[in-house]
């Protein structure tokens, strides 16, 4: 196959001199492959397979395991540090677990490399994780719904307080539960991608988090770890 623009999301050992390496494809979406002897070769040729960077690769073979034949970088790596890393490993192992197998995604991988420029040059980055994982779920076939109530289909008000169920959309919380609410306004920001604030950006990220679990079923995310980690660090 001809070369594609790829990114690594995700490499592990494989035997004595291999790597399991799963990649982000802008032209076949999430694969995995297997890169035979990388690990006997020279550092410079190693460090093809650094996170962040953009590289040109193809492969052979068919099913879920694809053999590596070449891999080059096509541009200088996205360098992000301290914190904007951290936002690198999550956005990773989002694609890890939600994209589905070998099936084209070019809107994501678009949006990854906005991200990724976006935490290279220091924008917000919590604007910046909460923008990705929108449009992440939206081209899934999962997108939010923030303009009008579930059922009803009445327009969502700043001032009206919501309880967003993944699977259907926002209602009104109700005088009894006790199950965290969004406000109005905050779903507007979401929706307009604009206004943020403090509040807003806090209960955004509940919401993200809530619907992504769910479409996680389950499985955890070792970045929210590494994330929680480093704030105990800091507050000691």
């Amino acid at each position: 196959m001809e070369l594609t623009p790829a990114f690594v999301l995700h490499h592990r050992p494989y035997r004595e001199t291999s790597l399991l390496v799963d990649i982000f494809a802008q032209d076949y979406g999430r694969v995995s492959l297997v890169a035979r002897g990388v690990r006997q070769q020279k550092k410079r040729q190693h460090n093809i397979f650094q996170l962040f960077q953009p590289i040109l690769i193809s492969w052979y073979g068919h099913g879920d395991l694809v053999t590596l034949t070449q891999a080059e970088p096509s541009a200088a790596a996205y360098r992000l540090k301290g914190n904007a890393s951290l936002c690198g490993f999550y956005l990773n192992e989002l694609l890890v677990k939600l994209l589905p197998a070998q099936e084209a995604e070019p809107e994501v991988f678009a949006a990854y490399q906005t991200a990724l420029a976006q935490l290279q040059q220091g924008d917000d980055e919590q604007i910046v994780l909460r923008l990705f994982e929108k449009r992440l779920l939206s081209h899934l076939g999962y997108g939010l719904l923030l303009a009008h109530e579930a059922g009803s289909q009445a327009p969502i008000r700043d001032e009206t307080y919501y309880v967003y169920q993944p699977d259907n959309g926002p209602r009104l919380r109700g005088n009894t539960s006790s199950e965290p609410v969004i406000s109005g306004r905050s779903l507007r920001h979401l929706n307009q991608e604009s206004g943020f604030d403090e509040t807003s950006l806090k209960e955004i990220k509940w919401l993200m988090r809530t619907v992504i679990n769910y479409y996680l079923a389950g499985r955890p995310l070792y970045s929210r770890q590494l994330f929680a980690g480093l704030k105990q660090f800091n507050s000691q």
